[in-house]
């Protein structure tokens, strides 16, 4: 027999799927509200949910300065990017097409803040490369097949360091990461920015237990990365069943 708690939820979906697709006008980060479209389960639980990461995203949202340059790599539907971009310049990486169309949506919703959106995948090289993905209604993609994903799709590929010394966008003072194991690549692609004296004031990095392995990888190896690079101030830090969320700074 369900529980009552599982009737409940089973009948509180099926009203909210009557209701699909809509707008949101998200107020939970920021009084004015951000407009996001919800267009199916897994858009209302990054948008309504949160993606499971309210406390990660205030604090994320908290630690930004007016002066700050955000490099938001592994963008999605813009959760972050969009409330960033009323604090500080916030350039947005997702190279999902679908994805990355529903992100450009919801900054179309947004007219009152500036995103600037780049369509490529960080990495630690420039290229073409595979991205896995089951589109804008699955979980999120990744450079190496971790989760049956059904769909593939080859992007174009840049590390923050071969972006910076082309000198087309500013260097970051802070960098979200959130991609799916691929922390890794994205970390080993910025190591001159990360040992030069004006290396960002603070990252925010999701640290994927399971995923890292796909890339041959693990935890103990971005932390000791991030360690040798002079991040050693741990501003917040929280676990979500495999994953890691830190904020994390150098002074």
């Amino acid at each position: 027999m369900r529980s009552a708690r599982s009737v409940a939820a089973a009948v509180k979906w099926r009203l909210i799927k009557r209701k699909l697709p809509f707008i949101k006008n998200l107020k939970d980060f920021e009084k004015s509200g951000v407009k996001f479209n919800v267009n199916n389960a897994i858009e209302h639980l990054r948008v309504v949910g949160h993606g499971g990461e309210t406390e990660y995203t205030s604090a994320m949202l908290q630690n930004l300065r007016p002066n700050d340059i955000l490099f938001d790599v592994g963008a999605n539907v813009g959760m972050v990017a969009l409330h960033a971009a009323s604090i500080c310049r916030t350039i947005a990486f997702e190279p999902d097409p679908l994805i990355r169309r529903r992100l450009e949506a919801n900054a179309a919703l947004n007219p009152d803040r500036t995103l600037e959106i780049e369509g490529i995948a960080i990495s630690d090289s420039d290229g073409v490369v595979d991205l896995y993905t089951d589109g804008d209604a699955g979980n999120s993609p990744s450079l190496v097949h971790q989760r049956g994903e059904r769909g593939r799709v080859s992007v174009s590929s840049r590390s923050i360091d071969s972006i910076i010394d082309e000198g087309t966008l500013p260097r970051p003072t802070v960098i979200k990461l959130d991609i799916e194991g691929a922390e890794i690549l994205a970390l080993r692609g910025a190591t001159r920015l990360l040992a030069s004296s004006n290396r960002p004031r603070a990252l925010f990095i999701e640290v994927h237990n399971t995923f890292l392995p796909g890339f041959g990888s693990t935890a103990e190896e971005v932390l000791e990365l991030l360690k040798g690079h002079g991040y050693t101030r741990t501003e917040y830090s929280a676990q979500r069943d495999d994953q890691m969320h830190l904020i994390l700074s150098t002074s």
